[in-house]
């Protein structure tokens, strides 16, 4: 592996695996095996394909011009989508999302000596100057995912489009996953993120930033060439079909991201699979490996959910870790079915997509057109997404623990009862900052009712956290959104900054 890619790795999070004084360091054997996966896709052309980090140059076609070339790059797209999710920290988008939102609290303070960008679990993430100093979180390996993406689909579609071995559908797959990038973008940054261009043969082309609605409407897009392009996968087409539900929802269009995902079955599932225990698989689920980095508090800032007595939410307390406090388990399943924060499962898979999420879309569209069919579909899921159902989120769910709902009554209590179904589903992958800001942006809800708010509590919890954070007791701060890292300003010259911060 060359020099250079050996600090992309390092850069994004690969081959480093806790902060110091975050939790108990485990063995780097896994991530020695993603390094390895990276680096056999970095080997088909040089510097990784493309550093998006700096004006990019033609690469080598030598390199890449082959069906199976064009496969380990699907590969490598896969790798990198999967560290955009679940990257170590909190620079990922299953972490951002559920530390800005009540999803997840921080276990140590971020800020040292360089406090210019805090805390996100604080919602003080940077000064969003519309061009300032901004936050940067999981910005460029979320960036790299979506490069990679593309490059993976045009390599598919110039050098393997009529190899028997190499699926056409993979086309389908790596535009949806490129749709899932901008996606996204839209849900958790600010608007005015920029799209550069960087194809798999010549020179990268900057854009401008794309507002929110921008953002959405792209991925919904890519979203329907993945459909054409996939057609030919059942799999594929369900993927593109619930993610472009997910960005029609965020543009309000209710009606029409029910229809996108009428046919899409409730025992769909794609998942981003996890490296097994030989170092074989796609990615590493570095959430299966957060101990200490995370906790869970209910009613976090006073109008945050309750979380732990829901048993969707696979959430535990260990008090050999840390006294009294409640982990988020949903990724530390044993063979059992038992959450355990102690427990690491290397090939723990994250849902991108399926089934449920399709039909509680369905039931938001139903509850936006006043049609009641929203609450049996509601308590459909209950009685059918548990036990061993691919739709069931975590082990041992039954119909004891998710008794049938009731119709609470007005519009406001159906939609607080209907989002609080989406929260506790869906928990922990990446949806929760989009629904608050859907909350605030469609439906009009004061945003202190939807993030936390007042006073922070981060107690200590010995003997993980022998003090408590320095945030304790000090107020939330007001940010809603992440922004792009400051060096888009340099190394994009048609970027001027977030046009705005709103929900």
């Amino acid at each position: 592996m060359m020099p250079s890619s050996l600090h992309r790795l390092r850069r994004f999070g690969v081959l480093q695996h806790t902060r110091g004084g975050r939790g108990p360091r485990r063995s780097r054997r896994p991530l020695v095996a993603l390094a390895l996966t990276l680096a056999a896709a970095a080997a088909c052309s040089p510097s990784s394909l493309i550093d998006v980090q700096a004006p990019s140059t033609v690469v080598d076609p030598s390199l890449i011009s082959s069906a199976s070339a064009a496969a380990q790059l699907r590969t490598g797209a896969l790798v990198w989508f999967m560290g955009a999710l679940t990257r170590v920290g909190n620079s990922s988008v299953i972490g951002m999302s559920g530390q800005i939102t009540d999803e997840l609290a921080s276990t140590t303070p971020y800020c040292s000596n360089d406090c210019h960008v805090l805390n996100q679990d604080s919602r003080v993430i940077s000064n969003f100057n519309m061009g300032g100093d901004q936050s940067g979180y999981d910005y460029d390996i979320l960036q790299s995912a979506r490069v990679k993406a593309l490059q993976a689909q045009q390599a598919l579609q110039l050098y393997a489009s009529n190899t028997p071995s190499v699926p056409r559908a993979w086309q389908g797959e790596m535009y949806a996953l490129e749709a899932y990038t901008v996606l996204f973008f839209a849900e958790n940054y600010c608007s005015g993120i920029p799209l550069t261009v960087v194809p798999i043969t010549g020179a990268q082309t900057p854009t401008r930033g794309f507002t929110t609605t921008e953002l959405f409407t792209r991925a919904v897009t890519l979203f329907d060439s993945a459909l054409v392009m996939g057609a030919d996968s059942a799999q594929f087409v369900n993927l593109a079909s619930v993610g472009k539900a997910r960005a029609l929802l965020g543009l309000g269009q209710f009606a029409a991201a029910d229809s996108a995902i009428q046919q899409v079955p409730t025992d769909f599932l794609y998942v981003i699979k996890g490296v097994t225990s030989d170092g074989t698989g796609m990615g590493y689920n570095y959430m299966s490996a957060q101990v200490g980095s995370y906790r869970v508090e209910d009613n976090e800032g006073g109008n945050g959910l309750v979380w732990s007595t829901d048993p969707r939410t696979a959430i535990a307390m260990d008090s050999t870790i840390a006294q009294g406090m409640l982990f988020p388990a949903k990724y530390h399943i044993t063979p059992s079915g038992v959450p355990d924060p102690n427990y690491t499962s290397l090939d723990a898979p994250v849902r991108l997509a399926d089934g449920l999420e399709a039909r509680l879309i369905h039931a938001e569209a139903a509850l936006y057109a006043n049609d009641g069919s929203w609450l049996t579909t509601l308590n459909d899921l209950r009685a059918t997404c548990i036990g061993a159902t691919p739709c069931a989120p975590v082990p041992g769910l039954t119909t004891a623990s998710l008794p049938p709902l009731t119709d609470p009554g007005s519009a406001n209590t159906r939609l607080d009862l209907l989002m609080k179904e989406r929260a506790m589903w869906l928990y922990l992958t990446g949806h929760r900052e989009a629904d608050l800001r859907r909350l605030a942006r469609i439906y009009h809800r004061d945003i202190n009712t939807l993030w936390p708010r007042g006073r922070i509590s981060a107690p200590a919890f010995p003997p993980l956290m022998p003090v408590a954070a320095v945030e304790d007791g000090s107020q939330y701060g007001t940010d809603l959104v992440y922004g792009p890292d400051i060096n888009e300003h340099i190394r994009n010259p048609l970027y001027g900054g977030c046009y705005d911060t709103n929900p």
